[in-house]
């Protein structure tokens, strides 16, 4: 009797570790499709984009914005992964002007080439990539208006900072102030982008801080929406990599930080109109380097952080991602990545200005 109730227990036993062992199988399975299905979704948007954008270009460089979405998508929150560096990855030649600096493939999710990108730096109006962000993924009607008040232009004039050129009591549409915060990097717009998503800049700068979090970045923190020097508004080379991959991801985003230029209506206050003019584009086409098509990008500058410019590109059908801070000119930026994306991703050689041929 013993013995049966021994076989009996055993076989029990048994039965329930079979159980649990393929609840663990069912479980591992499933996370890894999820994981899979992510990052294939992540790609195919990436290169989605490329093709897009590479079928709208007819020259060498667009005369115009493209038309933005009125409203915004509902979509996935985009997934980005760390690049990881392989035995292929090199460290940037001395040539280049940058004290930090990453080059990823994102299809491979590799590094192509890098310098201190794990190093904090001040990263200057690259910051409004962050906030370009946290307002387009908070504002539902980019036809809606927003008043321009004295407080969001006077406080910039003082610090002689960027600005799109809204006059107080003006009110233009949000994708008037997106389109001004990012192609000529105006302080009066990404105050006023802030205010109208969050009642403030402080309480707009806790949504930056907390979409650092949810992207999982990891040296990057930000005190203020327009990266004006503060020793607590930072990042890393790799981190603002990382956030122009999840940029250009979301279609707004993409479509501003590709922009060449885009023009504002007459309005009282500016009887005119307002022009923006990509402040990346105003230095390069884009396509000068064989194989190269420079797509977007955002620049930046301070004395603090010296010349920064945060750019993605589509070479031999792949989409890479360079980043460059520390540079000692705005030209030397330009001319360096122009030669980046040649030399590591295309197999050419560096840009020579045409004063030194």
């Amino acid at each position: 009797m013993n013995k049966r109730r021994k076989q009996k227990r055993n076989a029990n036993l048994f039965k329930a570790g079979t159980a649990v062992f393929l609840l663990v199988l069912i479980f591992i399975g499933a996370f890894t499709a999820r994981y899979l299905n992510r990052r294939s979704k992540r790609t195919a948007s990436v290169t989605s984009v490329i093709s897009d954008k590479a079928a709208e270009t007819t020259g060498e460089v667009p005369a115009y914005a493209e038309t933005t979405t009125e409203q915004s998508e509902e979509t996935a929150v985009p997934f980005v992964v760390f690049p990881e560096k392989t035995d292929k990855s090199q460290k940037f030649k001395k040539e280049y002007d940058a004290v930090n600096a990453i080059l990823i493939n994102v299809n491979d999710n590799e590094v192509v080439a890098y310098r201190d990108e794990h190093i904090q730096l001040y990263p200057a109006s690259l910051t409004k990539i962050m906030t370009l962000i946290v307002a387009a993924e908070n504002i539902d009607d980019l036809s809606a208006t927003v008043k321009i008040t004295y407080e969001m232009v006077a406080p910039y004039i003082t610090l002689d900072a960027s600005r799109a050129g809204f006059e107080p009591d003006e009110t233009p549409t949000l994708k008037d102030v997106l389109y001004g915060m990012i192609l000529c990097s105006g302080a009066d717009a990404s105050l006023a982008a802030a205010e109208y998503v969050a009642g403030s800049e402080e309480e707009f700068v806790k949504l930056m801080n907390a979409k650092c979090e949810e992207i999982g970045l990891k040296h990057t923190h930000f005190t203020n929406v327009t990266g004006l020097h503060d020793k607590n508004n930072y990042s890393t080379a790799e981190d603002i990599a990382v956030l122009l991959e999840y940029a250009v991801q979301n279609k707004i985003c993409r479509e501003i930080l590709s922009a060449v230029e885009y023009k504002v209506p007459p309005t009282e206050q500016n009887p005119e109109g307002l022009t923006f003019n990509s402040t990346l584009f105003s230095r390069m086409y884009g396509n000068e380097m064989p194989g190269v098509k420079i797509l977007g990008g955002k620049t930046g500058f301070t004395d603090e952080s010296g010349n920064c410019m945060a750019t993605f590109a589509e070479v031999n059908g792949k989409t890479y991602i360079l980043v460059l801070c520390g540079g000692t000119t705005n030209w030397n930026n330009v001319y360096n990545t122009l030669s980046a994306y040649s030399e590591y991703c295309a197999g050419g050689k560096a840009y020579v200005p045409p004063d030194e041929r």
